[in-house]
């Protein structure tokens, strides 16, 4: 694949919605423009930035998309090590990146203004800046390959970004009567449970920023210095289900907002999708983000007519990964014997029937939660303090790999999973914090996740009878119209993962309800 000529294109969107887009090549340090079907016709890397603001024209114009795009933001992104880069896109252009590329920076300002309409198009100013993003792909291949991160930048990470948008593009279809309705299930949901939060836990009647949040949790004698709020929601036990209760009202105020954000004039809409969504390689979807819905709302999301929905999941995924990276055999053991949280919950807390707790427990230690409040956390839950004592000593190989991942991050300020997606520390000095240990076993486990759920969807992308509609973290949405279609999706899951992991533990993953109503929805 990194052997493919390529070639950059530049672009002018018409912000008028007329198809007035303007198409260039860079060639000889010349521009020459081109049609959209010149674009698709080439058969090297289209190199370019901010292609998602051109991918549903370029679509509607010639019904597909270029074989392989490289977006030299993402490209930057991707390969580079810290979670920083990620935040600060939102901030900052392309173009800001470009002045290290011997682009001037008044010229940059300049034609991010002519980008976004704000000036007429100059060819000069746009030829300074091509050769810059030139200059920044071809540094940023060599980067890649240093960090050993060439391959699978282009042989997954390429694939799978070419393979939603494409599929993002075809759109997903809304059923706009079950939108009407599910928008004002949400806002009665979310108004109801505001007022029971609000009484509950003495907190005022709105949505609690994260502000507003770290105060409350430390006034309650939370340690914020090294876990985040977000961490003590979802991993630490609270007296009268603080932490439950408030992920659930976040939820659904982020429900109501994308529920909100759906025009019922159209019935179908066309996601932007970032394919290298956070440190680990996790797809997001964005504008809306659709994933973010509970089972309760989903319904709005129909098939085609002809077609249905299938929805195929992992099974107990972070538990199998963490059992073959480890090579711990008593959690290889519960992973095969059937559901890890289960059987924990019973044969080892003593905790019978209650699976959430369990879950909370073992994540909370998995991800490195000291010994000291793991124990504590376990008996808030009415475990027997001798029994959460005994519990988490039967992963002491997972716990001597974790020593491990902890030793190669201080020694070596990096960690990287199969095919690279590294993480670079950002202080090279002294032990690791606690944050810094939940972050690299994360990156570990995380990263191995999302390389083999990216290879599951090109995979699965071959399946002629597969549309690819939504994909989930760890599970995917999709239409197709032979009834044995989801079965070959399962077996794709499933060899997938018991391949990328070297046959350590065998891929689980099964066909389950993407929405809470029983029958599959169709227009």
């Amino acid at each position: 694949m990194t052997e493919l000529d390529y070639r950059l294109m530049l672009f002018v969107k018409d912000f008028t919605d007329k198809g007035a887009e303007k198409y260039y090549w860079f060639k000889e340090n010349q521009l020459e423009e081109v049609d959209a079907a010149s674009i698709i016709a080439f058969e090297g890397v289209v190199v370019c930035h901010d292609f998602w603001m051109i991918r549903d024209v370029i679509f509607d114009s010639t019904g597909t998309l270029p074989e392989v795009i490289v977006d030299v933001d993402e490209f930057r992104i991707s390969i580079s090590g810290l979670p920083e880069d990620r935040i600060d896109r939102e901030k900052r252009s392309v173009a800001t990146h470009l002045v290290q590329y011997g682009a001037e920076e008044e010229v940059c300002d300049t034609y991010w203004r002519m980008f976004n309409k704000g000036e007429e198009y100059d060819t000069d100013v746009a030829i300074k800046v091509a050769k810059a993003i030139e200059a920044m792909y071809l540094d940023l291949c060599e980067k890649a390959s240093s960090a050993n991160e060439l391959e699978r930048f282009f042989s997954v990470e390429v694939p799978v970004y070419r393979i939603l948008q494409f599929f993002m593009s075809k759109g997903v279809l809304i059923n706009t009567t079950e939108l009407s309705e599910k928008r004002s299930q949400a806002e009665h949901d979310y108004f109801l449970a505001l007022k029971n939060y609000s009484a509950k836990h003495d907190m005022p009647l709105e949505t609690p920023t994260r502000r507003a949040l770290a105060a409350k949790l430390s006034a309650e004698g939370f340690e914020l210095e090294e876990v985040s709020v977000e961490y003590l929601l979802e991993f630490v036990p609270h007296s009268r289900d603080f932490g439950s209760d408030t992920m659930t009202l976040l939820n659904l105020d982020a429900t109501r907002r994308v529920l909100s954000s759906l025009t019922l004039a159209s019935t179908f809409i066309r996601p932007v999708i970032d394919v290298f969504g956070s440190r680990t390689s996790r797809v997001q979807l964005r504008s809306p983000s659709l994933q973010n819905l509970p089972k309760r709302y989903r319904s709005i999301i129909v098939a085609s007519k002809g077609a249905q929905l299938s929805y195929v999941d992992f099974d107990q995924f972070e538990v199998g990964i963490m059992a073959a990276l480890s090579g711990d055999e008593e959690l290889k053991r519960l992973y095969a014997a059937g559901d890890m949280y289960d059987l924990f919950a019973t044969d080892r807390l003593g905790l019978s029937g209650n699976r959430k707790a369990a879950k909370q427990l073992f994540l909370s230690y998995a991800y490195g939660m000291s010994r000291k409040a793991l124990i504590d956390a376990a008996c808030s839950f009415g475990v027997e303090r001798r029994k959460a004592k005994e519990a988490f000593k039967l992963f002491q190989c997972y716990e001597n790999w974790k020593k491990l991942v902890y030793e190669e991050f201080k020694n070596n300020s990096r960690v990287a999973t199969l095919l690279g997606n590294h993480y670079r520390r950002s202080s090279t000095n002294g032990q690791l914090t606690r944050k810094e240990q939940r972050s690299v076993v994360s990156q570990i486990v995380q990263g191995t996740a999302s390389l083999i759920f990216k290879r599951v969807l090109i995979a699965v992308a071959s399946i002629p009878d597969v549309r690819i509609v939504l994909p989930m973290h760890d599970a995917l949405l999709f239409e197709h119209t032979l009834v044995e279609t989801p079965n070959r999706v399962v077996d794709a899951f499933e060899s997938v993962m018991t391949d990328v992991l070297e046959s350590q533990v065998t891929g689980k993953a099964s066909i389950s309800d993407f929405f809470e109503r029983s029958q599959v929805c169709s227009s």
